[in-house]
């Protein structure tokens, strides 16, 4: 199969503003070199083991349209994946010209650049559509090359000007339009990364520009002239509920994606550091045996996670078989993430109960059980779970007369130590606005990782829990909550991180 080289364009900050080709193209590669700046989300697209090295200062346009062609010489799909756009103020002007006189295919995907970022996010309108003739000056300024410009045009050439600039000479560039014929007083806005929950906008003169703190951003954008103003109207993006608070995710990664995206829709940047991971049971083989008996020997299989249904139905596929092997058996789930998790595997849940809890579930079967009265014998239930769990449902059906099974179908525990350290000295600088708990032993896990600081460290931020079962855990681990979701879901969860926020 013939190979090529494509050059995507990233964008300027939120991963989800990838274009549908450039998601396809990431989606294909089988070798990636990427900027820094590119966000890790978009990195995480890629295909899991495609090896993936950043571009570093060291490396010539030659050395990388060398190892780019080398790859599709090979039949391979490489990527170079850049800041923004490839072109726009990007490199493959020279990368591509230098990577096609290999004699090797080439593709180029457009992203959103700065630009464009500053007016969708923070309403800079670089142009409006009341002006008769609308323009505007777009300059990039990097280091080194500040004194590359014809600073007397540029300051005098339009009444706006747009400046991707790096953040080390924010400074001078400033002091060189105002000695070139910029007014000191002249409006500026400053923009450091645009649609991101980190985005800041600074409204200042030219003038007061070299006394501002240093950037955060690597790079930012200034934005000079009479309308150099955002439109209040405009700035939704910071009106989101939860704009700018960093929220740790502790649940398992296979499960964070959508809590990270529901965050991200609400302003919240996502950080996820799973502080569990899922494994299979300790002894699989009970799990192993239960497949084929499911078909005949149970009234109801109750699944009470996510993970316990996807653990299952893994053991269930390995085995050939399909969502008949739950053959007469109904089917109960703790709540809709359960039962969402069910339907992706063909199977709809006959029981979810209105409180999402071990004890609602346990009522709730019970109440089921007795209506259903008068088949032959005590109703017999599965239970698959994890290996470590509450014992309430399967307690409560025994004490109703019914025969219950309890199949560990997985276990969880710590991930790796590295990974708890660094998330140790987050939560030390202060820069974990919210932890959010989804379950007691994603709460028991980080406790037992940060040891003896856990009630310190976790004092500095907002906790938030998704129920009274997982509040009444952190309590007992000496942790203060601060949010407790009345609907035990991650919607409900999110919902009162916002209530908790838009109540001061």
């Amino acid at each position: 199969m013939a190979g090529k080289v494509a050059f995507v364009g990233a964008g300027c900050g939120d991963p989800r503003l990838l274009t549908i080709r450039a998601a396809e193209v990431i989606a294909e590669a089988d070798f990636v070199l990427f900027d820094p700046e590119v966000h890790p989300d978009v990195l995480g697209r890629l295909r899991e083991g495609t090896p993936r090295h950043p571009i570093t200062p060291q490396m010539t346009t030659e050395a990388i349209a060398g190892l780019l062609a080398d790859q599709a010489k090979q039949g391979k799909i490489a990527l170079r994946l850049t800041w923004a756009d490839p072109l726009f103020f990007g490199w493959t002007d020279v990368e591509g010209v230098a990577t096609a006189r290999y004699g090797v295919e080439i593709e180029i995907v457009p992203g959103i650049g700065p630009l464009i970022g500053i007016g969708a996010f923070s309403g800079l309108a670089l142009t409006r559509s009341s002006d008769a003739s609308p323009s505007v000056a777009a300059v990039s300024v990097t280091r080194g090359h500040e004194s590359l410009h014809d600073w007397s045009k540029l300051a005098t050439a339009t009444d706006m000007l747009a400046i991707v600039c790096d953040a080390e000479v924010v400074a001078e560039t400033a002091r060189s339009l105002v000695f070139y014929g910029c007014n000191a007083g002249d409006k500026v806005a400053v923009v450091e990364n645009a649609s991101l929950p980190s985005q800041r906008v600074i409204e200042t003169t030219l003038g007061q520009v070299p006394l501002l703190p240093r950037a955060r951003a690597s790079r930012v954008v200034l934005v000079v002239g009479e309308r150099a103003t955002p439109l209040p109207e405009l700035r939704w993006f910071e009106q989101q509920p939860l704009f700018g608070k960093r929220v740790l995710i502790t649940r398992a990664r296979e499960q964070s994606s959508g809590t990270a995206e529901m965050l991200r829709e609400r302003g919240a940047d996502p950080v996820v550091v799973p502080t569990i991971e899922i494994h299979p049971p300790s002894d699989p083989s009970a799990m192993i045996d239960v497949v084929p008996a499911m078909k005949d020997r149970y009234d109801w299989v109750v699944l009470t996670s996510a993970n316990g249904v996807e653990r299952l139905w893994a053991e269930i596929r390995r085995q050939g078989k399909d969502a008949r092997a739950f053959g007469r058996a109904r089917v109960a789930a703790i709540g809709p993430g359960t039962a969402a998790a069910l339907e992706r595997c063909g199977v709809a849940a006959d029981l979810v109960p209105k409180e999402y809890r071990g004890e609602a579930l346990a009522a709730e079967l019970v109440a089921a059980l007795g209506d259903a009265e008068g088949g032959a014998g005590p109703a017999r239930v599965l239970v698959a779970r994890a290996e470590v769990a509450r014992d309430v449902v399967p307690d409560t059906l025994r004490a109703a007369g019914c025969q219950v099974d309890v199949v560990s179908v997985y276990k969880t525990r710590s991930p790796p130590r590295p990974i708890l350290e660094a998330l140790a000295a987050l939560l030390g600088a202060g820069e974990i606005d919210v932890v959010t708990f989804t379950s007691s032993s994603t709460v028991d896990h980080l406790c037992d990782a940060l040891e003896a600081g856990a009630k310190d460290l976790l004092g500095k931020t907002v906790v938030a829990c998704i129920g009274p079962i997982t509040a009444e855990t952190a309590k007992k681990r000496g942790l203060r909550v601060d949010v407790v979701a009345s609907d035990f879901t991650i919607g409900g969860l999110v919902a009162a991180l916002e209530n908790h926020f838009r109540n001061g």
